[in-house]
């Protein structure tokens, strides 16, 4: 038994938490006893390897609590403050004091999940996204998926698309894209936000900023209408990723990555404290690669830098300040070719075309993007009861692209088609603020998480889109021969610029009583946006002035088993470009939806689980004008009706488990006939599977034996059925892939190597060879083959 010394006994004995810590690695069960209590566990030096601990479950207070989890550990511990205990190895500290007594150590420090912090693991509990404070998942009535940087590390994801191929509801697009990482949530295109502020979009979508997973801490859905809390957006939900900030901890790490199509990747991350105090920290992550694709002729050139710095003056205030810069430079395009149905879709008339295929024209295409971004994030605590808090960024992303496309005024012949040539370049500049106040008082039996917030947004636009250049001689995609005609850029035909802003005042109280949380929301926004559109024949410029109040209401009941069911209402709007035949500007788009569910989180384990059902509409959509059909009115609408199921758990120290599976519903319900006479009433939303499912299964071997550090994963992704477009035209089959990952950990066999990790991930094991999506008969993508990185990373 250790010897321990409760210094701040006063402190600590008088409160008592209810644990629920399974038997584990002590590391492991340490990180849950800081996230329950809020104490912080400091350690000189690491932690002695292969430390473990029976558990604990109960009422407990901190002391009884940390005592018998460190039982038979030979560790004994002191609170130097009243929210950190030092853990000390009385053995160590001997040596140490024997061999050279001014020898410090740098505190290792064990914190406990935080909702914009890093998770150990797979399973977060805890997330800002749906609420914008720091609430438990199982406490927002809406259902929300975590992918942790431990997940997407496990399963080598490369891009951000990849990183949700595991989550259930969340569909990409377009193949293997070095661009834009395409998506839709719940049928709708996500609004994408970075540290909780939008990110720029552009007026036609492609001066969208590609984000570096290995810059994240997390990346996080919110499913269903969100504008109570972010303003304008479609119903389907929204994506918000967390960036990597810098800690007082040294979290030092390099790496190396070599894969298929040459691709070469090298990249680090480090941090920790500036001074002996601990009130200025640092952190700098980078990542440079060089690869070829799958595709002939396209290739990616990236480098990318992240520098932050924190102050902290004092234990209740802190600045920090980031930047980032990124540059992409893409031969051939960037993005998935675009390949003509007959051939991909389509192949029993015609013979099918490679996955290498190119189109394009080698020397022509290209894709380059600049992208910067400079901020800030100031949190002041003005006592007890309120933290006020103001983030900003400004961020800039210019991008050019042009490409050769195929078309075919008849059908097409994947040996004999048309192509053209044309560029679209496009460039935006955003400034987005965003003001809180975040009280926790009570009244009476009432715990109130109070939200006061104003955010403003501002973006200026401005797309380019060159005349189409036909290039009449037929091409061979089966066959390509290239160079057979001169192509130069054609001049610019389309000018739009756009600027939008939006000013969003907001509130939101969640109340605690008994086992039940109420959760009610209410946001007026006024956004404006002024679109001009210059072409040769005309100049039109359209001012849009709306405004509009959403608001959400929620129910949690929290059952002592675990299980805590909700429900939960919400709205959304969006403004709609464009005007009618009258000329007057649409009305925003609306949404509502209904969910209800059930969280599961058991005592004892390390595992969430989320079950939930929800009906969504959204109105307002534009649909033909039945008077002339060269217009549209807003006379029509999109329902989704869905199941949707995710589970994530570590079962044991040994084995973990992710597990989701998405059943959707789509019609759409009310439309009107176009020009030809023809309605999508009825039909299905495009890129919408009824059934969607993943199953992820991760085991590390338990030895004391030179395979100790030896784990595998494994996983397989199933999408169902889709179409490519709102007419039913482009029927895209289901398909199934696995993908498959070995690592091992060299400090596990050897203490010596420790920080030493190898890994080896597969992505489509099989290679099999499918379309992802088909837009159009000459806008087919193939989905993304077999691809095997093995990285090299070595942490202290």
């Amino acid at each position: 038994m250790p010897i321990l010394i409760p210094v701040a006994a006063d402190a600590q004995g008088a409160k008592s938490y209810e644990f629920a810590i399974s038997g584990q690695s002590l590391s492991a069960a340490l990180v849950r006893f800081s996230s329950v209590t809020g104490i912080d566990v400091a350690f000189d030096g690491s932690l002695p390897p292969n430390l473990r601990t029976t558990g604990l479950s109960g009422n407990l207070a901190a002391e009884a609590a940390l005592t018998r989890l460190l039982a038979g550990t030979g560790l004994t511990y002191r609170f130097t403050t009243a929210t950190t205990v030092l853990l000390i190895n009385p053995q160590a500290a001997s040596t140490a004091g024997a061999t050279d007594s001014a020898t410090s150590l740098q505190p290792i420090i064990l914190r406990g999940e935080q909702a914009r912090g890093p998770v150990e693991g797979f399973v977060a509990t805890q997330s800002a996204t749906g609420t914008k404070t720091d609430t438990s998942l199982k406490n927002t009535p809406q259902a929300v998926n975590v992918v942790t940087k431990d997940q997407m590390a496990a399963q080598g994801s490369a891009t951000l698309t990849q990183a949700f191929r595991y989550t259930p509801g969340v569909i990409s697009q377009y193949g293997d894209d070095s661009r834009y990482d395409w998506f839709t949530i719940r049928g709708f295109r996500p609004g994408r936000y970075l540290d909780g502020l939008r990110l720029p979009f552009g007026a036609r979508g492609y001066a969208q900023p590609r984000v570096e997973p290995f810059s994240l801490e997390r990346a996080e859905v919110l499913k269903g209408p969100a504008s109570v809390l972010y303003g304008q957006g479609d119903p389907g939900g929204l994506i918000n990723m967390v960036s990597k900030r810098p800690n007082a901890t040294a979290q030092n790490e390099v790496e190396m990555q070599f894969g298929t199509d040459h691709r070469t990747q090298t990249a680090f991350d480090l941090s920790g404290a500036v001074n002996d105090d601990e009130s200025l920290l640092y952190r700098i992550v980078g990542v440079g690669r060089l690869t070829d694709t799958q595709y002939d002729f396209v290739r990616e050139k990236k480098a990318y830098i992240a520098p932050s710095l924190t102050f902290k003056p004092d234990e209740g205030t802190s600045l920090t300040l980031y930047g980032s810069y990124q540059r992409l430079d893409s031969p051939g395009g960037g993005g998935a070719p675009a390949l003509p149905a007959n051939g991909t879709l389509y192949t029993g008339i015609y013979p099918e075309l490679p996955r290498s295929s190119f189109p394009g024209e080698p020397g022509y295409d290209h894709y380059k993007s600049d992208q910067a971004s400079v901020g800030y994030e100031f949190e002041h605590e003005l006592n007890d009861t309120w933290t006020v808090r103001q983030n900003l960024r400004y961020s800039y992303v210019s991008t050019d692209t042009q490409r050769v496309q195929p078309y075919c005024p008849t059908a097409c012949n994947p040996a004999a088609f048309y192509r053209y040539a044309w560029a679209f370049p496009e460039s935006a500049r955003a400034v987005t603020v965003d003001n809180q106040a975040v009280g926790h008082f009570s009244t009476g039996d009432l715990a109130h998480t109070t939200l006061f917030g104003l955010d403003y947004s501002y973006e200026s636009s401005r797309y380019e889109e060159s005349a189409l250049s036909p290039i009449f001689t037929p091409f061979n995609g089966l066959d390509p021969v290239y160079g057979a005609t001169p192509i130069s850029r054609p001049p610019i035909a389309t000018r739009i610029d756009q600027d939008r802003s939006q000013v969003g005042l907001y509130a939101q109280d969640q109340v605690e009583w008994d086992d039940f949380v109420f959760s009610l929301g209410g946001r007026y926004d006024w956004a404006n946006t002024d679109t001009r559109t210059r072409t040769s024949a005309a100049d039109n410029k359209v001012d849009q002035q709306d405004g509009k109040f959403t608001w959400r209401a929620g129910l949690v009941y929290n059952f002592d088993n675990g299980i805590s069911p909700y429900a939960g209402y919400s709205t959304s709007f969006n403004p709609a470009s464009g005007t009618d035949r009258a000329g007057n500007a649409f009305d925003p788009t609306t949404g509502e939806q209904f969910e209800v569910g059930v969280k599961y989180q058991p005592e004892g384990s390390n595992s969430f689980i989320t079950l939930s059902a929800y009906h969504l509409t959204q109105d307002n959509v534009l649909s033909p004008d039945p008077d002339n059909t060269n217009f549209n009115v807003q006379t029509g609408q999109v329902r989704m009706r869905g199941v949707e199921l995710e589970g994530k758990a570590e079962i044991t120290d040994a084995f973990s488990l992710l597990a989701s599976y998405a059943y959707t519903d789509s019609e759409i319900t009310r439309a009107n006939p176009n020009a030809a006479g023809v309605t999508n009433q009825g039909n299905r939303f495009a890129f919408v599977p009824r059934h969607q499912a993943s199953l992820w299964l991760d085991y590390a071997l338990q030895t004391s034996t030179a395979w100790d550090g030896l784990s595998f994963g494994g996983g397989a992704r199933y999408t169902g059925q889709t179409y490519g477009d709102n007419a039913n035209l482009f029927d895209v089959p289901a398909y199934t892939v696995f993908d498959a990952a070995i690592r091992y950990d060299f400090g596990k066999a050897n203490p010596k190597l420790e920080g030493l990790k190898a890994s080896l991930n597969v992505s489509n094991l099989f290679d099999k060879k499918y379309v992802s999506t088909c837009i159009a008969a000459t806008g087919c993508y193939w989905g993304e083959g077999r691809s095997v990185y093995a990285t090299l990373k070595y942490s202290w």
